[in-house]
């Protein structure tokens, strides 16, 4: 999982930014465990929303850069 995230991370600008909020998350998920034990579905719902949205926005990043790249080599 490490080596296929690490060349994602290449790929994709903002992914480190997203992985860096899930293990925020799951830190606080250790730290809450005596208080309160999240479900597993909803972990799982978290991890995988920070991290696609970390994709979603590094592709619209691209994106706008690309566009912004395209306009300025058509002035």
């Amino acid at each position: 999982m490490y080596f296929l995230l690490a060349d994602m991370a290449d790929r994709f600008s903002l992914l480190k930014y997203g992985l860096a909020a899930v293990l925020v998350f799951i830190g606080v998920k250790m730290l809450l465990i005596d208080l309160y034990k999240i479900p597993i579905g909803f972990s799982l719902a978290v991890v995988a929303t920070f991290i696609g949205i970390s994709i979603g926005m590094s592709l619209r990043k691209e994106k706008l850069e690309h566009a912004a790249a395209a306009d300025r080599a058509g002035e």
